[in-house]
């Protein structure tokens, strides 16, 4: 089959903008079909499926008419198609879509009348309308890829920068823990001093009652220094307990700042550097699909 290359179209060169988009190039040329060879449109597609694209070129096929597209061995054709873009009247639309390694061909040829084809040399005025009409169907599938790509490529920047603002967020939380757990040491100091003071008060006191007690004959003042000392023996009780327990919520407050200086901040910061990396990385893939989106709007 000879093809006459006559137009390429859409060769972006945009910096990175080349690394992720690919040309979209449009030829006229013979289309093989089971009934012969007809003259029309060859037309690649990079990035979008064949599964998109023939639904789509179906759909445009068939808007606006009664007529259906009619498949046959991988062959679609459609007749009386109305497509007021080329013709104010009815015309038949032969092609087929084919997924290639890299590209999907759409092929497409315009029958006016029975064996009068939109060709460049016959039908130039029609020629330049059927060529607008490939082009503004490619470029409208094409911006639709780029617009979901791009929209997919901000939710993860989105879902990057989440995810620092959440570990940002941790870090704060863990050192106003720190602030906080040496504040309430402190305050637990401040008590401790209080009651181990009053534990040797105590303590001096039940030694000085008890060597009283020991001394004196069975009376009832030595039944009341009994109920004294027993008094006294709770108090130093409960004072050792009110000691110890502070002692461990001293030693859990450490351990609680130890274990945030040691692993768990080191590790946020980590994991912050990390994440600063990849929202760095990530923007320029954003800025590549901008502009690649872009590109193809502006065309």
């Amino acid at each position: 089959m000879k093809t006459i290359l006559l137009s390429i179209i859409f060769l972006f060169v945009f910096g990175y903008v080349a690394i992720s988009q690919k040309p979209l190039t449009i030829t006229e040329s013979k289309i093989d079909l089971k009934h012969g060879s007809v003259p029309g449109f060859m037309l690649a597609i990079p990035e979008v499926s064949y599964e998109t694209i023939n639904k789509s070129w179906i759909k445009s096929l068939q808007q606006g008419t009664k007529s259906d597209v009619q498949m046959d061995m991988g062959e679609l054709s459609i007749f009386g198609a109305i497509i007021r873009e080329i013709s104010e009247t009815p015309i038949n639309v032969y092609g087929y879509v084919k997924d290639m390694d890299s590209v999907t061909i759409l092929a497409a040829a315009f029958e006016l009348k029975k064996d009068e084809y939109i060709t460049s040399g016959t039908q130039s005025e029609k020629y330049a309308m059927a060529k607008e009409y490939l082009l503004k169907f490619a470029k409208d599938l094409y911006l639709d890829l780029a617009k979901d790509e791009l929209r997919d490529e901000e939710k993860k920047l989105n879902k990057l920068e989440s995810d620092l603002k959440s570990l940002e967020n941790d870090k704060n939380k863990l050192e106003k823990m720190i602030q906080s757990n040496n504040t309430s040491i402190g305050s637990i100091n401040d008590e401790l001093v209080i009651l181990r003071t009053s534990l040797s008060s105590l303590n001096d006191e039940l030694l000085i009652q008890t060597n009283q007690l020991n001394e004196m004959e069975e009376s009832p003042a030595k039944e009341e220094k009994t109920d004294y000392i027993n008094d006294l023996e709770k108090r130093i009780k409960k004072t050792n307990k009110d000691v110890e327990s502070g002692d461990k919520k001293i030693i859990d407050l450490r351990s609680e700042i130890e274990k945030a200086q040691v692993d768990e901040i080191p590790e946020n910061l980590l994991e912050q550097q990390r994440i600063k990396v990849a929202i760095n990385q990530q923007k320029e893939v954003v800025r590549i699909s901008t502009e690649k989106y872009d590109a193809i709007k502006a065309y």
